[in-house]
């Protein structure tokens, strides 16, 4: 567990929070102009029983010093979906060229080619 969190906190100029603790990162806690982007996704119950997320810094307070701070919840959501639409268009590439690899034209001999499916 890192020691002094709030010093090394107080030190960055790009925060991320993904701790899993509701509201841990305080006003206090973040570099004036700071960018914060909050990871965490929290479930929390209102006193008056209404049931919210909440992200693990408290963005009500952090939003006064941060220069950037991403809101939970939708903060970080569009930036993840992005990244895993890039990331399986990436592995279809990958994996269109290894079958492309895998199918391998040989030539007989008596000249006919036939096509088969390497083995791994």
């Amino acid at each position: 567990m890192t020691r002094s969190v709030a010093a090394h906190a107080r030190r960055a100029d790009a925060l991320f929070v993904a701790v899993g603790k509701p509201r841990l990162i305080k006003a206090d806690m973040v570099k004036p102009g700071a960018a914060v982007i909050d990871i965490g996704i929290n479930p929390v119950i209102r006193a008056d029983g209404v049931s919210l997320v909440v992200g693990d810094v408290d963005f009500e307070a952090v939003s006064h010093v941060a220069g950037w701070l991403t809101p939970v919840p939708g903060g970080d959501g569009p930036v993840t979906l992005a990244m895993l639409m890039r990331n399986t268009v990436f592995a279809a590439r990958r994996q269109r060229q290894s079958m492309q690899a895998e199918h391998v034209g040989a030539i007989t001999d008596v000249g006919v080619e036939i096509t088969r499916r390497a083995r791994p």
